[in-house]
């Protein structure tokens, strides 16, 4: 009976002794759900902890672990993991139940950002601000970008707190009813990576009041009565459209006023004359006057106008603040009515003038230091690598035409038969530009020619593109203006053209180079030389 007891015990013992076991090896289950929400050197880490979990740990990096606890009450858990260097990290999550079992690890990879946004912070765009009671502002801004969150205008309110006013994504006009308008407000725009990314990346804050002044706006400008032709009336200089423009009514100086409705900053005019109308009639002179009430003026630029229907930006010394500008125009080459197409302002923000709006083209490569293409082409007849070669942003009619002399560091023609760089017949070298109506100028700077037998040579302006042979620059109606270069070495010469209409304008040289071996048995080569190219206003 003692045995029978004995091994009776032994067995219970043995059974508890294995259920025991088989309890220590329980593995509690995995968080599910888990999801990472970068931040600036930081991530959020939610998940849903399995039933029975108190505790749990994150790994993360290089064997860096951080606890927590389970929070029963919530439906979901979140761990802020701080002091993350940017890129891309791997966080691993486990819990505890009471007993200090573990369960397996689940894992999840998400890219940590850094304190610089990975775009550009530009802030959205500011239209206009609009007081619409004593404490009370509409503020108007641009359609969103891509990457914002929101515009935010941080202000003081009417109990003297700071308070912020946010305007969505998607919104475009932000009012506030509560605002002290004698205290300065400000706005800055809020991007994020991404919809989960749990940081904001801030613009820099703009003061309100002061852009409110630089913004320009042509739409609300009131122009003073002046008498104007029937077909081109002074709306003409603010309808944003250079190619139209505005005729007076009659000879002599014109003065037009402007009411920009509110106080405005602006730095510098853009004046446009008109295309459409005599170039005669251009303005040749002007005054520019601003005012703050409109009765008190002070001249704040006393300047000349080229005749052309270029847009002119016409800087001022100092920006002004102003309400009230007045423009005076005169002189133009004939007493007939004046005309103008188009008046803007600008500011280092905002300018009023339309994007088309041209300027005046100039020659490119035209003056020192000059650039050559590179090109190798004689280095071996001349033992000279690359000292003559194409000028960069000039057109040749023959690739092999030397139009740069790296060593002379100058513009050229340069040709040698005794040396294996042939002669060249009717060559031409120019560029082409398209030119608005006026009255211009090409300046060429000539150095020296060998001797003038040596070649044959023009500077030519041409209506068209391309130029004419060189037989018929003295005949071709085309032909704006010329000079023969050689009869004028070491000299500048400026030849002055007239457009009467848009044109297609080149400019360069032909020429014709001689053997001047032959014809002296001194010298090998045939050049011209020239020191400058430039197209001017006049």
């Amino acid at each position: 009976m003692k045995k029978i007891n004995y091994f009776f015990c032994v067995a219970l013992m043995a059974i508890c002794t294995l259920a025991c076991n088989k309890a220590e090896v329980i593995v509690p289950e995995r968080v599910s759900d888990l999801k990472a929400y970068p931040g600036i050197g930081r991530v959020r880490l939610e998940f849903t902890a399995p039933q029975g979990a108190v505790s749990g740990k994150v790994y993360y990096g290089g064997g860096q672990v951080q606890p927590f606890r389970v929070q029963p009450a919530e439906a979901v858990q979140s761990v802020v993991v701080e002091g993350l260097p940017a890129g891309e990290a791997t966080f691993r999550i486990v819990t505890l139940d009471y007993k200090g079992n573990e369960s397996a690890p689940k894992g999840v990879t998400v890219v940590i950002g850094d304190a610089s946004y990975p775009g550009t912070l530009v802030n959205r765009k500011f239209i206009k601000l609009q007081q619409t009671g004593p404490n009370a502002v509409e503020i108007t801004f641009d359609r969103s970008g891509e990457g914002e969150s929101c515009v935010v205008v941080t202000y003081t309110n009417l109990a003297g707190q700071v308070s912020e006013a946010v305007l969505p994504a998607d919104q475009t006009v932000l009012v506030i009813d509560d605002i002290d308008t004698d205290l300065d407000y400000t706005y800055h725009t809020v991007y994020k990576p991404s919809g989960d990314f749990i940081d904001e990346y801030d613009a820099v804050r703009v003061n309100i009041k002061n852009v409110a002044l630089m913004v320009l706006d042509k739409s609300v400008w009131l122009l003073g009565d002046v008498p104007s032709s029937a077909d081109a009336p002074l709306e003409r200089i603010i309808d944003e459209m250079p190619g139209t423009g505005w005729v007076a009514a009659a000879s002599g100086p014109q003065t037009i006023t402007v009411d920009m409705q509110t106080l405005k900053l602006f730095s510098g005019i853009v004046l446009t004359q008109g295309r459409d109308f005599d170039v005669a009639t251009m303005a040749r002179h002007f005054t520019c006057e601003v005012s703050r009430d409109g009765k008190e003026y002070e001249m704040v630029i006393d300047g000349k106008l080229m005749c052309n229907a270029f847009a002119q930006e016409i800087p001022f010394t100092a920006p002004v603040q102003a309400q009230y500008l007045r423009l005076t125009l005169d002189q133009p080459l004939e007493d007939k009515p004046i005309q103008l197409g188009e008046l803007d302002l600008y500011n280092d923000l905002f300018s009023t003038a339309a994007p088309d709006s041209r300027t005046m083209p100039s020659l490119v490569n035209g003056v020192p230091p000059f650039e050559g293409d590179g090109e190798q082409e004689f280095a071996a007849a001349l033992q000279s690598p690359g000292r003559m070669q194409r000028a960069l942003g000039w057109t040749a009619s023959d690739p092999s035409i030397i139009s740069f002399d790296s060593a002379g560091k100058a513009l050229c023609v340069w040709t040698a038969e005794a040396w294996g760089v042939p002669s060249v017949t009717n060559g031409k070298v120019w560029q082409t530009v398209d030119l608005a109506p006026g009255y211009y100028d090409l300046k060429l700077t000539l150095r020296n020619t060998t001797d003038v037998r040596c070649l044959d040579c023009y500077g030519v302006v041409y209506k068209g593109y391309s130029l004419p042979d060189i037989d018929n620059v003295a005949s071709d109606a085309d032909v704006l203006a010329s000079v023969d270069m050689p009869a004028h070495q070491q000299t500048v010469q400026v030849l002055p053209f007239t457009l009467r209409d848009d044109s297609q304008v080149s400019i360069g040289w032909v020429f014709t180079t001689h053997d001047y071996y032959k014809i002296t048995g001194v010298y090998p080569w045939s050049d011209m030389y020239i020191d400058g190219i430039e197209l001017e206003a006049r």
